[in-house]
């Protein structure tokens, strides 16, 4: 199956007047933990109200693990660290936790998950 794209103009925000052509993909739709707990279902011995469990249990204790800076290593799927944004000082001592401006969780895909998607096709949907 092919991803779907489309042509979008997007300015220049430093100067207005200039514009490019891009490629943008189309989105279709969303799947939700039920969605994947239904088709890990199909696949296992498991009941859905198993699987829905275990990836509910899964969200709760990962954040766990986070806040004890702990990297979370999934085989096959990927990981999952923190990683701190802050602000600079002129001088190590004025660093303080004021300091941190942003902090996200990052996610980093396996090579297995990576390796599913090298050899994607691709087409250009018309404009309706």
């Amino acid at each position: 199956m092919a991803i779907r794209l489309k042509k979008i103009q997007k300015e220049n925000p430093q100067d207005r007047k200039q514009s490019k052509w891009y490629l943008v993909q189309v989105h279709s739709g969303t799947v939700t933990l039920q969605d994947i707990a239904r088709e890990i279902a199909d696949r296992s011995s498991l009941s859905i109200g198993d699987v829905e469990n275990v990836l509910a249990n899964l969200v709760e204790v990962l954040p766990i693990f986070l806040k004890l800076n702990q990297t979370i290593r999934l085989e096959g799927f990927g990981s999952f660290h923190i990683s701190v944004q802050s602000t600079g000082a002129e001088k190590a001592e004025d660093l303080t936790t004021n300091n941190v401006k942003n902090a996200k969780i990052v996610f980093i895909p396996s090579t297995e998950l990576k390796g599913h998607i090298e050899h994607l096709s691709f087409e250009i949907i018309k404009e309706e």
